[in-house]
């Protein structure tokens, strides 16, 4: 299959917790992709894929990048600065939503949460569906919290939309949830038979939460998800 590739540039850099970055690339013209598709970065020796967390009628391509001590990948983007150039192919992945609007939950552990974003803001935003959708978003410590405060103007101006996140490893003064995201989901559940499940995070939180529900008699057709 051959792959087309763009030329973009860096247009914003900074930091969402201590080891997740947050990029802004422009959009190449008519660089069209759907809410949950991914993209590679290409580099001299290496590439990489990570997952659109912008929405499709955004004007940028917004990256959520988790770095890695001594990754190859994660010491470029480090160090990258604004206005460098970088190479980034065709969105890919089938991973996505679609126009129908149905109730929906999503379940994302970490930098997972990049493209459930993308759905979750196309969906409210621009799709403008009513039925109801809810994230429960899995962290391990409070330096590693981020996009919250996004989530919660989101679920204050949009009435359908609610969310919950958890700590698997909270210090001893953490007034919040607390432990893994499987321990919270089941209460959740209200429709097992017209809700759609994406998941998204490690591979064991998904093979966890796949379980969880199919054992709770959810059909396997209506489980989506995506490992990182």
């Amino acid at each position: 299959m051959t792959i087309n590739t763009y030329q973009t540039n860096i247009i914003k850099k900074e930091n969402l917790n201590i080891d997740t970055l947050y990029f802004q690339l422009k959009k190449p013209a008519n660089y069209d992709f759907k809410p949950g598709q991914f993209l590679q970065i290409f580099f001299e020796n290496l590439k990489r894929s990570y997952s659109i967390f912008s929405k499709p009628s955004d004007e940028t391509i917004d990256l959520c990048i988790k770095c890695l001590a001594g990754g190859e990948a994660s010491e470029i983007f480090k160090n990258i600065t604004v206005g460098e150039n970088i190479k980034i192919s065709d969105p890919m992945g089938h991973f996505i939503i679609n126009e129908d609007d149905v109730e929906r939950t999503y379940v994302a552990t970490g930098s997972g949460i990049a493209p459930i974003v993308s759905m979750l803001r196309t969906s409210l935003e621009d799709y403008a569906h009513k039925s109801k959708i809810y994230l429960l978003f899995g962290i391990r410590y409070e330096e590693d919290i981020f996009y919250i405060k996004e989530l919660e103007e989101l679920s204050n101006k949009y009435t359908n939309f609610s969310f919950d996140f958890t700590l698997s490893r909270p210090s001893e003064n953490w007034k919040g949830n607390t432990g893994r995201v499987s321990a919270h989901l089941p209460s959740k559940i209200t429709d097992k038979k017209n809700n759609q499940f994406y998941l998204c995070g490690s591979p064991d939180m998904v093979k966890d939460i796949r379980k969880l529900l199919i054992d709770s008699d959810v059909d396997m057709k209506n489980i989506k998800f995506e490992i990182f």
